[in-house]
């Protein structure tokens, strides 16, 4: 699946989500949370600048 539209999706599900928080279980939210993360984190990888491309790559 693209990110872009993994990213609406998961916009989508969190929208939802703040509107039945009530009925959210932990495990729900746990994932929720890191799906957010792992989304997020891929779309600022993909919009590093060029110029810092490779010292990012070179850290340990």
């Amino acid at each position: 699946m693209q990110l872009h539209q993994k990213g609406v999706e998961l916009l989508v599900t969190l929208m939802d989500a703040i509107d039945h928080q009530d009925k959210l279980k932990p495990t729900d939210v746990d994932w929720l949370l890191r799906e957010t993360a792992l989304v997020l984190g891929e779309l600022l990888k993909r919009d590093v600048p060029v110029d810092r491309r490779e010292e990012i790559a070179n850290q340990p």
